[in-house]
C-alpha cells in the first residue's frame, strides 16, 4: 500500500535534523504544501473507496502539518505598559522599491524596522519618503557595502548598546531601544543564510543565533528578519522555543512569506518577528516589487 510509506515519510520529515546537502531543509520548507497534498490524495482515495488509504493519508497529513503550525501560547492578553509595531523585510540586494516600502512602513505606523539585504543608498531612499527620516530618527551603524550582507535597525525610539551578532555570513546587528516610559527592549535584525547552496552555513547560523538568544540577558527581546527557516525546521523550532511569534495574532496557519515574484506562489513562512517579554497583538504581511520576500508586520504589548 503506497499510502503508508508516503504518509510515514511526511510525518518523519519535520523531525529530521540532517542536511543531506541541503535537500532535507528544502524538503522541510515544503511540509505545509505536502500536508495539504496528502489530504487531497485522501479525498481522491475516498472517491475510489480506498477507505484505509484515505484514513492513513489524512492522519499522515495532520501529523506532518502539526509541527509546521505557528504555536499558540497562553497569555494572549495583558495590560500593556508600552506597545511597539515592528516591520521586518528582506530588500533583496537593496532592490526593493524604496517609495513603496516607505509607504508600507508609514501605513503600518512602524516604531521599529529591521531591514536586511540593504545598503546605505537604499536606506536613504526609504527614509527620504513619507517623512520617515523624522518618524524613525534612530538607527544602527552603517551597513556593509554592496546590498547583499547589509542589515540595519531603524527606530522611533533611542538606541544604545549596539552589538553585532556573530555566526552568519550576512551582517546581523542588535541594539537596546528605550520605549516611552523608560522600559528597554533589545532588538535584533537577523539573517541566517539560506540552506540552498550553503547548508552548513545555514545550520551553523541558526545554532549560533539560538545560542545568542538564550545567552542574551535582556528580559525583553525582539528578533526580526529573514531567518530562512520555518516551524517545519527542527533548528528553527529549537531557536523559537523561548520566544513568541507575532504570527500568533493571525492564528496557527503559517502564512507564507517566500517566494514572491516567482512562477510559483509563496509556500513557506521564513520571515519572522519573534519576541520574549511581550505579547503579540497583531500580524500582517505585504509585498514590494523588487523583493522575493514578503515583509511582515508584528505588533507587541510589553507588560509587567
Amino acid at each position: 500500500m503506497a499510502a503508508l510509506p508516503i504518509a510515514g515519510l511526511a510525518v518523519v520529515l519535520p523531525h529530521v535534523d540532517m542536511l543531506a546537502g541541503g535537500l532535507i531543509p528544502v524538503a522541510q520548507a515544503l511540509v505545509p504544501v505536502g500536508a495539504v497534498a496528502l489530504v487531497v490524495l485522501a479525498a481522491v482515495s475516498l472517491f475510489f473507496r480506498a477507505w484505509a488509504a484515505a484514513a492513513i493519508l489524512v492522519i499522515g497529513g495532520v501529523l506532518a502539518g502539526l509541527p509546521a503550525l505557528t504555536p499558540l501560547r497562553a497569555g494572549s492578553e495583558c495590560a500593556p505598559e508600552a506597545t511597539a509595531t515592528v516591520v521586518a523585510f528582506n530588500a533583496k540586494f537593496a532592490g526593493a522599491d524604496p517609495a513603496l516600502l516607505a509607504e508600507r512602513i508609514a501605513e503600518a505606523d512602524a516604531d521599529i524596522v529591521a531591514l536586511v539585504e540593504t545598503d546605505e543608498a537604499h536606506i536613504a531612499a526609504v527614509l527620504g519618503e513619507r517623512g520617515l527620516a523624522a518618524a524613525l530618527p534612530h538607527r544602527t551603524r552603517e551597513t556593509t557595502e554592496g546590498g547583499v550582507r547589509g542589515s540595519v535597525i531603524l527606530s522611533a525610539f533611542p538606541l544604545q548598546d549596539e552589538q553585532d551578532i556573530d555566526g552568519s555570513v550576512f551582517d546581523q546587528v542588535s541594539a537596546v531601544a528605550t520605549l516611552p516610559g523608560g522600559d528597554e527592549v533589545r532588538v535584533a535584525a537577523v539573517h541566517p543564510p539560506p540552506p540552498v547552496g550553503q547548508p552548513v552555513d545555514w545550520r551553523t547560523a541558526l545554532g549560533e543565533l539560538d545560542r545568542w538568544i538564550r545567552q542574551t540577558p535582556d528580559e525583553r527581546l525582539i528578533v526580526a528578519g529573514d531567518l530562512n527557516a520555518s516551524y517545519a525546521h527542527p533548528g528553527f523550532r529549537q531557536l523559537a522555543t523561548p520566544l513568541r511569534s507575532a504570527a500568533e495574532a493571525a492564528g496557527p496557519i503559517p502564512w507564507p512569506t517566500w517566494p514572491q515574484e516567482r512562477p510559483v506562489p509563496a509556500f513557506t513562512a521564513i520571515d519572522h518577528v519573534l519576541a520574549r517579554g511581550a505579547v503579540p497583538t497583531g500580524w500582517d504581511s505585504f509585498s514590494i516589487p523588487g523583493s522575493d520576500h514578503r515583509g511582515v508586520i508584528g505588533s507587541w504589548a510589553f507588560c509587567t
